[in-house]
């Protein structure tokens, strides 16, 4: 049976920005708790930002898969950052998957496969070299069976 998975547009930003918000809270990310990740004015912020970069240059995209008209079950987020050209490769840009979410009602139907196998689709067909992410327990295994390896740990610095 296949998934029908489509491209998000501006106007899911609201179910985008709810979605990544339970991904935050997830119980069986180490780094978070419930309690961690607050409601607040971040989660409009977020919603706006969705707006905007989906509907602005073809360097970020969602997929997403329906639960019903206005309300989205399960969705994958990426971002096209642009690399110089090495010995290895001249492709010009690594990919990032930044949000991967399924609301807990519609979790174990292959959502989460379905979105992030069409977001790897969309980053391969623009010339990605390499796709990256940062996944949570529960989520090793789908990620494993897709082909993704730890290759080495992502260092931070944040600014102060």
């Amino acid at each position: 049976m296949s998934v029908p998975v489509r491209r998000a547009v501006a106007a899911d930003a609201g179910e985008l920005a709810r979605l990544r918000q339970l991904s935050l809270t997830c119980p069986t990310v180490p780094w978070s708790r419930p309690q961690d990740v607050p409601d607040g004015p971040w989660v409009q912020e977020c919603q706006q930002v969705f707006a905007a970069l989906l509907h602005g240059p073809d360097t970020v995209a969602a997929f997403v898969v329906d639960a019903a008209p206005g309300r989205v079950a399960s969705c994958a987020v990426g971002f096209l950052l642009p690399r110089l050209p090495g010995p290895g490769s001249s492709k010009p840009f690594n990919g990032d998957i930044s949000t991967v979410a399924t609301d807990p009602e519609f979790r174990r139907r292959g959502y989460a496969r379905a979105v992030v196998t069409a977001l790897m689709d969309w980053m391969a067909v623009r010339g990605c070299k390499r796709i990256s992410l940062a996944a949570s327990p529960e989520g090793e295994p789908l990620y494993t069976s897709l082909g993704f390896v730890y290759d080495e740990p992502r260092m931070t610095w944040r600014v102060q």
